[in-house]
């Protein structure tokens, strides 16, 4: 019993609070608030799919489509392309090059 006490102690260590994104005023803007055809530098993710995807902190990211009326955008990473709910994309903050 208490093996399986310390072991769920473990593994909600990791998972106890989210990083705030620390970027200073007109640092960085949201990815769903990106025009089509720009592109940046991921500054902060806080998403474990996303990240799992190959958009994590550091990568190069570009805008294939973002209509407002739509709820998906299309982005693409390295040679991947991906279709990012918007509200998953308003979570990642990304600098323009």
């Amino acid at each position: 019993m208490n093996a399986r006490r310390r072991m769920r102690q473990w593994g909600s260590r990791f998972f106890q609070s989210r990083h705030q994104c620390h970027c200073q005023r007109g640092d960085c803007l949201a990815l769903s608030d990106l025009s089509e055809g720009k592109s940046g530098t991921v500054y902060c993710n806080n998403d474990l799919r996303t990240i799992e995807r190959g958009i994590y902190v550091g990568s190069r990211i570009s805008i294939f489509r973002n209509e407002l009326q739509e709820p998906n955008i299309i982005v693409a990473v390295g040679d991947a392309r991906y279709v990012l709910d918007r509200r998953i994309a308003d979570l990642i903050r990304v600098r323009l090059d």
